[in-house]
């Protein structure tokens, strides 16, 4: 069974564009809970689709049977129509259907089928996925594509960064993921795609297709566009000469579109990821296969930031001294982190980005997941409880005061969920920053496994780590001799390739530690010039 579209993909117009989209829209890419729901809805079309076809299939054996009927006297009086009619019984039987019989089989051709089931499907299509949902999914398997370096030949085939998944892309998939590529400026992607969206309509009839809205011609065309806009215009020609529904035309075709050079729609700039970013994901992915094993600088026990690890020490690799980089296990139990599922559920919706020129959050394509904060002022007060707990947990790994920003961000990532590499400092001058001042470091906790994707890269310390349950990264964003930015804490969420990734952060600020951890030495890259209009 062919779900509706969501394994295919998309594009984003620009971040306002987005933002006002996902305003009033469920939001099918990057929430689980609305695929789920969404399979469900295909399900029930097909199930009404089906019911139609019922419908209309008891109305032609209906008519099929009339037409039976009605050959009856005529194959009786083939090649004799004069001694057949001569018979007053015959004569009789012709004028009377003549008259008689014809009429209810009009009523019955002008008489509608399934009016309730199109109706159905009417209403049901209203709270469908729309354009801009089917782009950014179009733009979460293009992510997917660029960051693990994967062929569409394979990807189309289920086989995905060396893992063969169920099931198999459509014509019609692999023709939007090549129109997107097309779209993107990206021509030679673009052709492979179309290539085997060109080779997979030959698995299915041509009627099916056109009705769908995907022809041989569309693929052919925009194939040739592609190979063209990359410089094959050799193979370009050659397709289109060789196809019966363009023959001779090809060449002037070919010279139409050297004439007429596309130019790219959709800008990638603001959310594609540098090469060694890339490259980070590629070898976390490699790793989850059981190709290798990461490094670690040190492991020990911490039993001495606070007086409670004594008794309860916390098992840390230390990943980096400099900056200071530590891997926490055994962190949260399963009960703790079942407990904080259910608890942002109901609060859950599209996590945005700080843009510091604006002073305001906002849906940006840099960030694709759904996120919730905790506590929510909604929060039921049993609930607290097991956040208190985790944030004194918070103080006895990081020996850091954390009064300020008692929040904790749930973040859960779906298809393609990512976020492109980027500082945990604002490095700007707001009315809230001014009273606890910047982030000088962060706490990322990891709710759960992931099979697939989904490491936290810092490309300028070559450094990769891979999610795992019950753990906690906890990095410095500021320099802890002169609380200057540290721009090698450069960071991203590598995009998810299957299944969920959960993630809860903590950021703590400066300010509360102004007694704990002294400044020695001046700044050079702080930046308190920068004022903002509207406080966050």
């Amino acid at each position: 069974m062919s779900s509706v579209v969501l394994f295919v993909v998309s594009f984003i117009l620009g971040l306002s564009w987005i933002a006002e989209g996902y305003r009033d829209r469920k939001n099918y890419v990057t929430s689980v809970e609305e695929k789920m729901n969404l399979l469900d809805k295909d399900r029930e079309l097909i199930l009404v689709l089906d019911s139609y076809a019922t419908e209309l299939n008891d109305k032609i054996i209906m008519l099929k049977r009339i037409v039976k009927e009605f050959k009856q006297p005529l194959e009786k009086a083939k090649n004799r129509d004069e001694e057949y009619l001569s018979n007053p019984i015959n004569s009789l039987s012709l004028l009377r259907q003549m008259h008689e019989d014809w009429e209810p089989v009009e009523k019955l051709l002008k008489q509608p089928v399934g009016q309730e089931k199109i109706a159905l499907i009417e209403k049901m299509r209203e709270d469908l996925p729309v354009e801009y949902d089917l782009m950014e999914a179009n733009q979460a398997m293009y992510r997917i594509l660029h960051t693990y370096d994967l062929e569409p030949k394979d990807v189309s085939a289920g086989l995905i960064d060396g893992v063969q998944y169920r099931g198999k892309m459509s014509a019609s998939d692999c023709f939007t993921m090549g129109t997107f590529s097309f779209k993107a400026g990206s021509y030679q992607l673009a052709s492979k795609w179309l290539s085997v969206a060109k080779d997979l309509l030959v698995d299915q009839p041509r009627k099916y297709h056109e009705v769908m809205g995907v022809t041989k011609a569309d693929v052919t065309l925009l194939l040739a566009r592609s190979l063209i806009a990359s410089g094959n215009v050799s193979n370009a020609t050659d397709i289109l000469m060789r196809d019966s529904m363009f023959g001779e035309a090809g060449s002037a075709l070919t010279l139409h579109f050297l004439r007429n050079t596309p130019k790219p729609s959709i800008n990638l700039e603001s959310w594609e990821s540098d090469e060694s970013f890339n490259q980070l994901c590629r070898s976390s992915s490699k790793r989850q296969m059981g190709e290798s094993k990461p490094s670690r600088l040190h492991c020990r026990y911490n039993t001495t930031t606070t007086p409670f690890l004594r008794l309860a020490p916390f098992r840390m690799e230390e990943l980096s001294l400099d900056p200071y980089v530590v891997f926490y296990h055994n962190v949260l139990s399963d009960p703790e982190i079942e407990k904080l599922k259910p608890m942002s559920k109901p609060f859950l919706e599209r996590a945005k980005v700080f843009r510091v020129e604006k002073g305001s959050d906002e849906i940006a394509p840099s960030r694709s997941a759904d996120g919730a904060w905790l506590p929510h002022q909604d929060t039921d007060p049993s609930d607290l409880e097991v956040l208190n707990r985790i944030g004194r947990r918070i103080e006895d790994l990081t020996g850091l005061n954390t009064r300020s920003g008692s929040q904790m961000q749930f973040l859960k990532y779906g298809f393609g969920g990512h976020f492109v590499p980027h500082y945990d400092y604002f490095n700007s001058k707001t009315s809230y920053l001014e009273r606890v001042g910047d982030r000088i470091a962060t706490v990322l906790f990891y709710l759960n496994n992931v099979d697939h994707g989904g490491a936290t890269a810092f490309p300028k310390l070559n450094l990769v780590v891979p999610t795992q349950k019950g753990s906690a990264l906890f990095w410095h964003n500021l320099d802890r001799k002169s609380y200057d930015y540290d721009t090698r804490t450069f960071h991203g969420a590598c995009p998810l390739i299957s299944g969920t990734k959960l993630v809860m952060t903590r950021w703590i600020y400066e300010l509360d530690q102004m007694f704990l951890i002294p400044a020695v030495l001046p700044p050079r890259r702080r930046n308190f010039s920068k004022s903002l209009l509207n406080p966050f």
